[in-house]
């Protein structure tokens, strides 16, 4: 009771004229505990309006710590509105507090006063402004359209010239180009990877693809000569944990509703395009139309491996105009996908049924044959105890006798004989704790992983997902009964789903590329190289989608033979 007076009478002599010098004076870290009891004690009801907003800058409160209490944000609404419209207050904080995504929102108080066209003119007079920052530039021009700070499409507009001049000047000094060039000719090898300075070269015999042309080995060329999909047949190029750090994190920005990627997703994405393009001609000059190759795969071996019948592909013609190729190729996508949905859940392509369905299913939407098709990590233990493994931001890896050698506490247990006491004592805890979760272990005080469990949690942390009926683990079957991993029984996975609908739409995230939206909408199209590169990029959906479903059939005629083994 008697501290509790003596910090009230404290902040009872504080005063506008001596608050900046008495904050001064505070220890760094107790300024989040004198800005709470100035709000808490409402110290401020003895300010001026008149120099509040001076008291306020020679605080260096940032916008955020200005608006956390809603009491003061009322005492003070006209004077903080005020302020928010100076750029240097107001422009940074809408930016942050509407456009960005956060791990964690900040409970903030806006001002009555500080009214909608006020934020966006803070948008617009930062645009006719001098200096830009490119990343504020990307927010604004990926904006979702929100009722507390709509972005028009001319001001959009602006952003984006905006954004072309920036770079356009500071090309030299901020760009780094990652070089690849794929090479179709005569080679020793079926399939040549070299990197040169940074500088990527894939080369692919033709003489094997000329000998190779029957149309099974053509599609699978892209799974084995391409890897466009891994051993489980997850999309290798769809954005994942997998190559992200804390520096990538920190020279990025993501606004509210934007798709997660980084450098590596631009490389890959680069380079399977740059792979569609080349193979494409390939087989162009074989006299190989890849259009036939997919309605071959729908109307004839779908019935001839699976039985299943109606699988119809209305697909391009080669002497088709590119847009009209663009337009009938998204088409194909959505109706493809329609009738996999219609024989997932009734067994069955029924054409006439069909004839009468209008909407297409959402990507995500589309089911499985499989029951237990794919898992994902479904409890913060999963997620901390796969961090502590495998993150690189922690110090369990840290030993006084390796040093800083190796990146994360695998790397650290399995080169070294490495015991409990060995560890630095901080981390003695988190070690003792992972004993605990199994996924370590002491063998005469030496730690051993568990190498199926370790085996999992990689899997998971660094493609966020499993396909379960590549994998017969007990450990993971105990891990989805104990509710650690969650099921699914959808055709694609989460990454996969919201790399094609980031392509494809813009319902899910704000800076989506929409190309299926521009060709199904008559949208207004650039040039004819802007087409021909959303073509190959509509291929190379329709060649995941294919791979996806023969995957798909695949499994399920297996289980049929040998049950599901994660049947519960």
């Amino acid at each position: 009771m008697k501290l509790n007076n003596v910090v009230h009478e404290f902040f009872k002599s504080i005063t506008e004229d001596n608050v900046v010098a008495i904050f001064d004076e505070c220890y760094v870290s107790y300024w989040d505990d004198f800005r709470d009891f100035f709000y808490k004690l409402k110290t401020y009801t003895c300010f001026s309006g008149e120099k509040i907003c001076d008291v306020l800058k020679g605080l260096h409160w940032n916008t955020f710590q200005i608006l956390q209490d809603k009491a003061f944000v009322e005492y003070f609404d006209k004077e903080i509105t005020l302020l928010l419209e100076e750029q240097e207050y107001g422009l940074r904080f809408i930016v942050s507090h509407y456009l960005e995504e956060h791990e964690k929102e900040q409970k903030v108080y806006i001002p009555r006063s500080f009214t909608i066209d006020k934020r966006v003119k803070l948008i617009e007079d930062y645009l006719k402004g001098g200096d830009v920052n490119p990343n504020i530039l990307q927010l604004i021009i990926n904006a979702k359209p929100t009722l507390e700070l709509p972005i028009s499409p001319k001001i959009k507009k602006i952003a984006d010239q905006r954004n072309t001049e920036f770079w356009n000047r500071n090309k030299s000094a901020f760009t780094h180009e990652y070089g690849f060039c794929v090479s179709f000719g005569s080679y020793e090898n079926v399939k040549n990877v070299r990197n040169e300075n940074g500088n990527w070269t894939l080369e692919y015999d033709t003489g094997w693809i000329k000998n190779n042309t029957d149309y099974p080995t053509l599609l699978n060329n892209f799974i084995y000569l391409f890897e466009y999909t891994d051993s489980q047949a997850r999309c290798t190029y769809a954005s994942n944990n997998y190559g992200k750090s804390a520096l990538t994190d920190f020279f990025s920005v993501r606004g509210k509703g934007m798709y997660k990627k980084g450098t590596v997703f631009d490389m890959l994405e680069s380079l399977s395009d740059i792979q569609m393009a080349g193979y494409v001609k390939q087989l162009n000059v074989l006299g190989i139309n890849i259009e036939n190759v997919i309605k071959w795969f729908f109307e004839s071996y779908l019935f001839e491996e699976f039985g299943i019948r109606n699988f119809t592909c209305n697909m391009p013609k080669p002497n088709d105009s590119i847009l009209s190729k663009c337009k009938t190729l998204a088409s194909a996508i959505d109706g493809v996908l329609s009738k996999d949905k219609m024989f997932c859940d009734d067994g069955e392509i029924d054409t006439e049924l069909f004839r009468y369905i209008t909407d297409s299913p959402r990507i995500k939407d589309v089911p499985s044959l499989i029951k237990n098709k794919y898992c994902y990590a479904n409890s913060d233990d999963i997620v901390k105890e796969m961090n502590f493994m495998f993150s690189d931001q922690n110090m369990l890896a840290y030993t006084e006798r390796t040093g800083s050698k190796y990146d994360n506490l695998v790397q650290l247990i399995l080169n070294e004989k490495i015991g409990i006491a060995d560890c630095q004592p901080y981390n003695q805890e988190a070690i003792r704790w992972l004993i605990e979760r199994g996924v370590i272990y002491l063998e005469d005080e030496v730690i051993k992983c568990q190498k199926e469990r370790v085996f999992i949690l990689k899997e998971l942390y660094e493609k966020n997902v499993i396909s379960m009926q590549y994998i017969k683990s007990p450990i993971l079957k105990e891990m989805i009964t104990k509710g650690e991993i969650v099921t699914d029984n959808k055709l694609l996975t989460k990454p996969e789903y919201q790399y094609f609908d980031y392509l494809l739409n813009n319902a899910e995230f704000s800076d989506g590329k929409a190309i299926r939206n521009r060709y199904i909408h008559d949208a207004i199209i650039i040039d004819e190289r802007t087409m021909t590169a959303d073509y190959y990029t509509l291929l190379k959906v329709m060649i995941m989608i294919i791979i996806k479903i023969n995957d798909d059939c695949c499994l399920n005629e297996t289980i049929k033979e040998e049950g599901d083994f994660y049947e519960l």
